[in-house]
């Protein structure tokens, strides 16, 4: 069917502007202004961020990939919210002290010896886990989910605002760190990490996140809406290759100083800081006001 020209003509031009109204939303969509962080959490936390007692559920960090052989199955009853260690299991396995706002986790399942006969989920720390390679090997994904807040809609990246969130991290027995990988922590992830260390486990490092500078400084896509940090904590017991041993052995996670974020440059705003700010602002406006209506009252005689 061919249209007439005059017809054409009025169509085209609607589809035009329609065409650069989708690009524009494209455009926009794929660049991200960040304005506020939150959700940033150390380990061993309640829902309200106290610290959690030992054998109890981390309210934020979880795991959301298991595996005892390598990585090629799930281990899905190792996967859930993780767990706090006891603190005296903690000393025990010569872990690098807790914090006075943040503790060591463990996937679920953990056990509090290296005998399966022993009580699970109860504050110990052991899992399985022999070698970095071969059908023993333990691999424990933790992820902790934070929210973006910003302008470019949900899901942009931000490219528009430089982000930095440092933290600080042991685990047993090595990790590697991601922000936003494929699957978000439902398998483990094949690209570069952002940050790795090995025998983490009486040491701890503090490691950078950003979507800026140059070489390995620049390792993070961070986007607005829910973001995710993804730590795959491999449980070796020191063994380099493959082990064929299925003794149970130590694991965990402590991560800490989460709260040290920035937005080009500046601290974001933690609501601990500004909210007793804002009420007391909030009331010397509000003596003023008053002060102000008193003075306008009309004198009587």
């Amino acid at each position: 069917m061919t249209l007439p020209l005059a017809n054409a003509g009025r169509l085209v031009g609607p589809l035009l502007a329609a065409l650069a109204m989708a690009l524009a939303a494209g455009r926009a969509q794929g660049q991200g202004t960040a304005t506020d962080i939150t959700g940033l959490y150390n380990t061993g936390l309640t829902s309200t961020g106290t610290l959690q007692s030992g054998g109890g559920h981390d309210a934020n960090w979880s795991v959301t990939y298991a595996s005892t052989n390598g990585g090629t199955s799930a281990s899905t009853s190792n996967e859930g919210s993780a767990y706090v260690i006891n603190p005296s299991s903690v000393s025990d396995s010569g872990y690098t002290a807790n914090t006075s706002n943040a503790q060591w986790i463990v996937a679920p399942g953990a056990y509090l010896t290296s005998s399966t006969s022993s009580t699970q989920n109860t504050g110990g720390n052991y899992l399985p886990g022999n070698g970095n390679s071969g059908k023993n090997e333990g691999v424990y994904i933790y992820t902790l989910a934070f929210t973006i807040t910003g302008t470019g809609g949900n899901g942009a990246v931000v490219s528009n605002s430089q982000i930095q969130i440092t933290m600080t991290l042991a685990a047993d027995d090595q990790y590697a760190v991601y922000v936003n990988p494929t699957g978000n922590g439902g398998s483990i992830p094949t690209g570069t990490a952002a940050a790795s260390a090995t025998s983490a486990w009486n040491n701890t490092t503090q490691i950078s996140l950003q979507n800026y500078g140059s070489g390995s400084a620049d390792n993070a896509t961070f986007k607005i809406g829910t973001n995710y940090i993804v730590v795959v904590v491999d449980n070796t017991n020191g063994v380099t290759g493959t082990s064929n041993s299925t003794v149970l052995n130590e694991s965990g996670l402590l991560v800490y100083e989460t709260n040290a974020a920035t937005i080009n440059g500046k601290p974001v705003p933690e609501v601990a800081t500004w909210l007793p700010l804002a009420g007391a602002f909030g009331c010397y406006l509000l003596v003023g006001l008053r002060r102000r209506r008193v003075r306008l009252q009309p004198v009587r005689a």
